[in-house]
């Protein structure tokens, strides 16, 4: 066999090699799992308890009577001064306006018997709607967290208003559902300026702050995951592209953020919402 068949037989290995080699590296390259990271940074962490609260008259007079009406000097909608003469009675019984506010239900009519105490309902109802306040109820996790004074951000067709925690009730109540019966814990909550545009009766939109931190360590929730012991730890990756478990201590968090007591440092990299193929000491190949 002369040279040039010897030289074409060592090409033709030669790009062989060179293609299985290829062939092999590029398997190896496409089975390491894949990983989006983020760093660990200072930020600032709020944690709220989202709920919704109903517009409330701050001040509610309820006018129960009995008896037939002799004289009724209001209908819905009037507004009337503290004092003011509201309802008399045959027997000579008279209700007064006890504040300054707006008449906003009527369930009488004169000279005809008030039959309204035998169905539980008010014959008049007196609104301060002049100074409006929110009415929310508690689940019983969120009891737990809401007290008063804490600050709560009020959302009403896309604007919002600053609020407070102003009373919560001593104990919770019992309401009858479709599916059974629920408990709750009533709170209110006060503006802490007079709001325009809102209308008494209608939902709002309440988020209570109940905890906060300034400039303190962070990962995004996606990174945190929790062992069969429901223990909190995060997946690292090193220089290396090793992925490493590491048990951590959480503290408050916001919808997006937790904060990060111990197991972390600053500019640490973090796994987010890694797969079942990552494990500690897996190589990973990290996503742009």
């Amino acid at each position: 066999m002369n040279w040039k068949k010897w030289t074409g037989i060592v090409i033709v290995l030669a790009i062989l090699i060179f293609i299985g080699y290829s062939v092999w590296n590029s398997s190896q390259t496409e089975q390491l799992p894949t990983a989006r990271t983020a760093t660990v940074s200072e930020d600032t962490v709020t944690e709220v308890v989202a709920s919704n609260g109903t517009i409330v008259p701050s001040e509610t007079q309820e006018i129960s009577g009995q008896g037939i009406v002799s004289e009724l000097n209001v209908s819905v909608g009037d507004s009337v001064n503290e004092g003011d003469s509201i309802v008399t009675y045959i027997d000579g019984t008279e209700y007064t306006a006890n504040f300054n506010g707006t008449i906003t239900e009527v369930n009488i009519t004169e000279d005809e018997p008030d039959t309204n105490a035998q169905q539980g309902q008010s014959s008049i109802t007196l609104s301060n709607l002049n100074n409006l306040e929110v009415e929310v109820d508690l689940s019983r996790s969120d009891a737990t967290e809401v007290k008063v004074d804490q600050p709560v951000k009020l959302t009403y067709n896309d604007k919002e208003y600053d609020g407070t925690i102003s009373t919560i009730d001593p104990v919770a109540t019992q309401q009858q559902t479709q599916t059974g019966s629920s408990s709750s814990l009533g709170a209110v909550i006060t503006f802490n300026s007079k709001p325009e545009g809102l209308i008494a009766g209608f939902e709002i939109d309440a988020d209570i702050t109940v905890a906060s931190a300034d400039q303190t360590l962070v990962i995004p929730i996606e990174a945190l995951n929790y062992d069969e012991d429901n223990l909190p730890y995060v997946f690292t990756i090193d220089d290396r592209g090793i992925a490493n478990k590491v048990d951590i201590e959480t503290g408050i968090q916001s919808n997006t953020n937790i904060e990060i007591i111990s197991g972390l440092d600053k500019g640490d990299q973090v796994i987010l919402s890694p797969s079942d193929e990552i494990s500690n000491d897996t190589q990973v190949e990290v996503e742009d």
